[in-house]
């Protein structure tokens, strides 16, 4: 994948909103062309799980775990998607222990053997520089349980982060990867006068990326005749009674729909 400031020529006179602007829609154009045939891949396979009554797991940690409550229980997602919580590794109670927590192995059988994953089911692992141990671990025990793993990450900042003790890069270890096009250090705009950047993009691509792929994966359970597991907005006409019906089958398998 080409370097955004191949498509984009840097001038740090226009205002920061609109580099922030530009530079967003030139990542999403140049990530959504060279992701695509990716995409049609991960979607049929989310397809086929869903069809034999799999589920799909999403995890990340750090700032990553909100792609879990992105895919979670949402109007226009999917009820079979199941988050692999754990507080510790989010932010809003002690985010010096969740850097530490995602950057030490020894976890990832831990939080994953409670919900019984088994064979042909499917993980999203968002790791954004996709170096720390805990995401390549989870990777690698997912897929000696015999489930489909996706990586979320960048891959040109997993080629220049240093590696954990595994010695792996999350991409190196998975079924398929979409890489989100970040630069290192994930903030996007340069602040003239500094070493620095300002303002991430990964978490506006990975939220493209996944519902670009829960659409198309939508469109093949209709082409295949599935029931669609697909949650309404409850201040819609019909939701409340559309939406327990979806509860009806999926909460039996999704812990967290209980």
């Amino acid at each position: 994948m080409q370097k955004l400031e191949s498509y984009m020529p840097i001038d740090l006179r226009t205002s920061g909103i609109d580099q922030y602007f530009e530079r967003i829609l030139a990542l999403e154009k140049r990530v959504f062309e060279s992701q695509h045939a990716e995409m049609e891949k991960i979607a049929r396979q989310m397809a086929q799980t869903i069809a034999t009554d799999g589920r799909i797991f999403i995890f990340g940690t750090g700032h990553s775990h909100m792609m879990m409550e992105e895919g979670f229980f949402r109007a226009g997602g999917l009820a079979c998607v199941v988050p692999i919580f754990y507080s510790a590794l989010m932010l809003h109670e002690y985010p010096g222990l969740s850097s530490f927590l995602e950057r030490t192995s020894g976890m990832a059988q831990r939080l994953l053997e409670p919900y019984n994953a088994r064979l042909g089911e499917t993980i999203f692992i968002y790791s954004n520089s996709g170096v720390n141990a805990l995401p390549v671990e989870m990777a690698l025990h997912a897929r000696e349980k015999g489930l489909k793993v996706v990586a979320m990450c960048s891959v040109e900042y997993a080629k220049t982060a240093p590696l954990s003790s595994l010695g792996k890069r999350l991409f190196e270890v998975v079924d398929f990867t979409l890489d989100n096009g970040g630069v290192p250090g994930d903030a996007l705009v340069p602040v003239e006068g500094t070493d620095w950047k300002v303002a991430a993009s990964s978490t506006v691509i990975n939220a493209l990326l996944w519902n670009c792929l829960l659409t198309e994966t939508i469109y093949l359970l209709k082409e295949m005749a599935v029931d669609l597991p697909l949650f309404a907005s409850l201040n819609m006409s019909g939701a409340a009674q559309h939406n327990e019906a979806i509860l009806a089958k999926w909460s039996k398998i999704n812990p967290h729909l209980k």
